[in-house]
């Protein structure tokens, strides 16, 4: 469910399955360089500011330390097989770009593209993709993504408390309620209550 924050629409979170398709369907059609920024937002939980200013070598790794923009702390992250392998994919598709190059670049630039148009790009996926799981689709719908499918898998295991207060710790969140509302879990619970009476 869209959340309405100062004047506009809160980005939702895609399903997982969902967005790993769409993420196909983009680099099948030539975007792989905007199917990676997809990837690396799915798959990192970073935020748009620190996404751009991703450089090849940074994917190209088992682990990944960076300093977020926002906050001015160190994060340490583990960049999964699975992106490390569309990553270097990608690179080879783009002529091979050097290693300490940013990845997220205008066509004929060097510096990372803006924050605007990234919410450019996704706007035009969610047309051209229909994209159904998140009805406001931003650069923010990324790293939500991130959030709710973390939560999900470890709900699947019994986990999903624990899972809140590492999500909690991640997003920079002072507890676990403000990540709820992030993830819109509250919102889901009480839906999942009137699901509940056909079974």
């Amino acid at each position: 469910m869209t959340t309405i924050r100062k004047g506009h629409a809160a980005a939702d979170a895609m399903d997982w399955n969902e967005a790993m398709q769409v993420i196909d369907k983009m680099a099948a059609d030539g975007l792989r360089r905007d199917a990676l920024l997809v990837a690396s937002g799915c798959y990192l939980g970073l935020r748009v500011s620190d996404l751009l200013r991703l450089r090849w070598a940074d994917l190209l790794t088992d682990d990944l330390t960076l300093v977020e923009q926002k906050t001015g702390k160190e994060r340490h992250l583990r960049v999964a097989p699975s992106l490390q392998k569309f990553a270097a994919s990608c690179r080879r598709e783009l002529s091979h770009p050097a290693a300490d190059a940013f990845i997220f670049v205008p066509q004929g630039k060097d510096e990372p593209m803006t924050r605007q148009a990234v919410d450019k790009m996704l706007k035009q996926v969610k047309m051209k993709y229909r994209i159904k799981s998140a009805k406001v689709f931003s650069s923010h719908s990324l790293r939500k993504t991130f959030g709710r499918r973390v939560w999900l898998q470890e709900c699947d295991k019994g986990r999903g408390d624990q899972a809140l207060l590492l999500l909690a710790d991640v997003f920079g969140h002072a507890n676990i309620a403000t990540t709820k509302r992030y993830l819109g879990i509250r919102q889901e619970e009480i839906l999942s209550v009137y699901d509940a009476l056909d079974d």
